[in-house]
């Protein structure tokens, strides 16, 4: 989940544009671009290297490592790589480096690219990894864990978390921190207009509540979301269906076009859309801590929001509220919600073997079960090793800590399929921009949805295709 200080910041929400250099500028500032697709970009062919190439090593290897992660996630990060400093002294020496915001990050390392200075470690947020992939600039984890064997087990690591950063079949990149969406319901105003929380798994039991509460209770809107992109991409996964064509671009040849005007998806965006046409929605925009303050104020009964809203709350002062898992409204055993956050990502090009080798070592570091428990708990972000279930002082933190408890099961129990593992095109960026407008005009009741699914659909279109010419896919 997002940050706790600032728990709507995640990668899913980033709105800065960046350029990646070898594309049109006018294309950059929309998408993030790839120079020279999936084969260029200078991949290697060569298989991973193993332990040898670092036991070989003469001297300490250097591991730079670049993040757009700020506090408490980022010290939080930093703390686990002092820890794996200190236990590799004399082998491995990491250096971290805070690159600003994840599009400041990702702008910086299309740079590096180009003068050949890219990081050893980028970790970078979801939204990211279609360009990352693309680039042709990173080894891929399961090639280095096949490598490594006593290293990191990536059977261990949550099936969504792993889903979402894998194409054709392959973990692209360890994921570090991952957040979700949930319903948060003020426990007040429910239970004065007599909601039965039972109903709140689907989409349209919210809907009836959120109707039942602005009647009941005047004053009140029955709910609240950010209308930015992650948003109807959650509406897609948990209604069951891909968010791009082919396959959420899973598969070879990757994304060749948004689809929003299936029939599970104009339910679904139909249902929330009327909310907010008929009075009962509060418009918030696209500011996800102006949703959250709205809630917060008692504004409104009920809240769409990311999972790291928890700390927010928190910070807000914020009592008797509940979080819930974010309701579907396609079949549970392939509808869910779709994961945000960040991974991290091995780079090659100018990169030794022993480089890499201690790369991995760190990447196995930060996602072993004893790190993600530590960072999960400091930083607000939910844990992404399975073996973190069995720790004896995580389950009392959940016992103590309700919405945690609510999110961490959600986690397990979100099925890994196409639905759920979002769409994944370098032209991510783009496509959010295509569909933001229209949607937010159909959620208005300026635009007809059914036009304004249409017209969202065809621009990301474009954005899809422009992005897949420019790099030479």
């Amino acid at each position: 989940m997002s940050p706790i200080p600032s728990p709507l910041t995640s990668g899913t929400r980033q709105r800065a544009r960046v350029t990646a250099g070898c594309l049109t500028t006018a294309l950059a500032l929309l998408t993030l671009t790839a120079c020279g697709g999936p084969d260029g970009g200078g991949k290697a062919a060569d298989a991973a290297p193993g332990p040898s190439a670092l036991a070989d090593a003469k001297k300490p290897v250097t591991v730079t490592l670049w993040h757009g992660l700020g506090n408490p996630a980022g010290q939080a990060l930093q703390n686990e790589i002092d820890r794996f400093n200190k236990a590799n002294t004399g082998k491995i020496v990491v250096k971290a480096s805070f690159q600003g915001s994840y599009a400041d990050a990702i702008a910086k390392y299309t740079s590096a690219i180009r003068s050949g200075g890219t990081p050893s470690v980028m970790i970078s947020n979801d939204i990211t990894s279609g360009y990352l992939r693309d680039a042709g600039q990173t080894v891929s984890a399961q090639d280095m864990a096949a490598a490594n064997p006593k290293d990191l087990d990536l059977d261990k690591l949550r099936p969504a978390a792993r889903n979402y950063y894998t194409a054709d079949g392959k973990l692209l990149a360890v994921p570090l921190n991952t957040s979700m969406p949930l319903l948060y319901v003020n426990d007040k105003l429910l239970d004065r207009a007599k909601v039965d929380r039972s109903t709140l798994g689907t989409l349209a039991g919210v809907a009836a509540a959120a109707r039942k509460i602005h009647a009941a209770l005047p004053g009140v809107k029955g709910i609240d979301q950010p209308l930015d992109g992650w948003w109807f991409e959650q509406l897609t996964a948990a209604a069951g269906v891909p968010y791009c064509t082919p396959d959420n671009g899973r598969t070879s040849g990757g994304a060749t076009a948004l689809s929003l005007t299936s029939g599970p998806q104009r339910t679904a965006f139909g249902t929330m859309a009327k909310l907010y046409t008929g009075g009962v929605g509060l418009d918030t925009g696209d500011d996800g801590n102006a949703a959250l303050s709205a809630f917060a104020a008692g504004r409104t009964g009920m809240m769409f929001n990311s999972s790291g809203a928890i700390g927010g709350l928190s910070e807000a002062g914020m009592k008797g509220y509940s979080a819930l898992p974010y309701p579907l409204s396609g079949p549970p055993s392939t509808a869910g919600a779709a994961i945000g956050g960040a991974a991290m990502w091995v780079n090659r090009p100018g990169h030794s073997a022993a480089e890499q080798v201690a790369a991995w070592k760190l990447i196995s570091h930060l996602a072993s079960p004893e790190a993600q428990e530590r960072f999960a708990k400091a930083s607000g972000y939910a844990p992404i090793n399975t073996d973190v279930n069995n720790s004896p002082t995580w389950k009392a933190f959940l016992a103590r800590n309700e919405p945690y408890a609510v999110l961490d099961k959600q986690f397990a129990d979100t099925p890994a399929t196409t639905a759920t593992s979002g769409c994944l095109t370098g032209a991510m960026q783009g496509v959010r921009d295509a569909v933001v407008p229209e949607m937010q005009q159909a959620f208005s009741g300026k635009k007809p949805l059914d036009s304004a699914l249409r017209a969202a659909q065809g621009a990301a279109t474009a954005k899809i295709k422009d992005y897949r010419e420019q790099a030479g896919q």
